[in-house]
């Protein structure tokens, strides 16, 4: 027996023990590990003739993915959906997202650069969204098995995470009554992972899948912007258009960490508060010559609202009165709002000088994936800035 039959049936003990249980949540992310565990769950279904189960996938749409993964998502969805109910099985799927999108955060609440010691996105984009879903579903089910793609063979990180979280062999703490988080395939390393996606790939259409992750199989997706990771590794496995998307990471994550691109706060770890007016000005202008130069719409501009505009509209379009307006109604619980709003017209006639430019070039060569980014082609940082400046 091959090691991947083996885990294949080790995952399958493990949904057995659950089999009494009537809702089971997936926690799909799209990536490599939740298409896994959901072709394992349609499968443990089918091969055991289960019936009359409630499955539901919760995907985190954080409105800043890039957009071929989220085409992912949602075909993959509907294929797996399709399959399980002609397993006898219902099937749906709720799609979370955010209160407000990465973009909002930054233009108009100017959040710096994500870091472990502030962590703002996870909470705000992620763990939010998928709570209240889960206590909506608790609503209707009383009792939820959630599923997640959680493997001690990912990251050292996440093998500690799982070691500090669990409460038996597959299972972790819940945070919410009623819910009961499993791990499936928690015993699965990465060449496991793949050999089995390989072996189905053509009878769940995972072509997609594939070409994202290319030749780099170890690398993960998540929100673009990410500057938890040194490198965003996974834009590396696409056409060199999402190149543009690293350097457009680095200018953000290089700005974050000049003093002169912050505003002063009396709270907290660091006087350094939200990016001021120049900051938030660079990242209003990036985002527009990031979608020109990589000719991508930028995923969440369009699909973030307040009342019935777009965030794309608000930030760019409308004029400054009732753009105003409508940050400020959007903000009602922002805290320290009365220091955080800048007007919008003041964002947009931010010009970046000759002088500012130099100091992000200066600053962005202390960055590791500055210089990865580089070895690829200059212009994906340098013409981005450029076109920054003269905007």
């Amino acid at each position: 027996m091959s090691t991947v039959e083996v885990k294949v049936r080790e995952t399958f003990r493990l949904l057995d023990t659950l089999r009494n249980e009537n809702a089971f949540a997936v926690a799909f992310s799209g990536g490599k590990d939740s298409t896994l565990l959901s072709i394992l769950l349609y499968e443990w279904l089918r091969d055991r003739n289960i019936k009359n189960k409630e499955i539901i996938f919760i995907h985190n749409d954080t409105l800043s993915e890039i957009d071929i993964l989220e085409e992912y998502v949602r075909s993959f969805l509907n294929r797996i959906c399709d399959l399980i109910r002609g397993s006898g099985n219902n099937c749906s799927t709720v799609i979370t997202k955010p209160g407000h999108s990465f973009y909002w955060h930054v233009i108009v609440a100017g959040y710096p650069a994500p870091s472990y010691s502030f962590r703002w996105c996870s909470n705000r984009l992620k763990i939010i969204p998928n709570k209240e879903a889960l206590n909506e579903l608790l609503k209707r089910y009383k009792s939820v098995v959630l599923l997640t793609g959680h493997r001690e063979d990912e990251s050292p990180l996440r093998s500690r995470a799982i070691k500090h979280n669990s409460v038996s062999s597959f299972f972790l703490k819940s945070d919410i009554d009623g819910v009961i988080k499993a791990m499936p395939v928690k015993h699965w390393r990465l060449n496991d992972v793949w050999e089995f996606l390989e072996s189905v790939k053509n009878e769940y259409g995972l072509g997609q899948l594939f070409y994202l992750y290319g030749d780099n199989k170890e690398s993960r997706y998540g929100c673009w912007f990410c500057t938890l990771v040194k490198i965003q590794k996974n834009i590396y496995n696409l056409s060199s258009d999402y190149l543009y998307f690293e350097g457009v990471r680095i200018i953000y994550k290089t700005i974050s960490n000049m003093e002169n691109m912050r505003l002063k706060k009396s709270w907290g770890r660091s006087e350094l508060g939200p990016l001021n007016v120049i900051g938030r000005g660079i990242m209003l202008k990036a985002f527009t010559v990031l979608e020109e130069l990589s000719k991508k719409k930028l995923y969440g501009l369009d699909e973030d609202f307040i009342d019935s505009y777009t965030i794309r509209e608000v930030f760019y379009y409308l004029d400054p009165p009732k753009a105003n307006g409508l940050i400020w109604k959007s903000a009602v619980n922002l805290r320290d709002k009365e220091i955080r709003l800048i007007p919008i017209e003041k964002i947009r006639a931010v010009k970046v000088t000759g002088e500012i430019k130099a100091e992000i070039e200066k600053k962005a060569e202390e960055n590791p994936a500055f210089t990865y980014l580089i070895s690829k082609g200059k212009g994906y940082f340098y013409n981005v800035l450029e076109k920054i400046s003269l905007t």
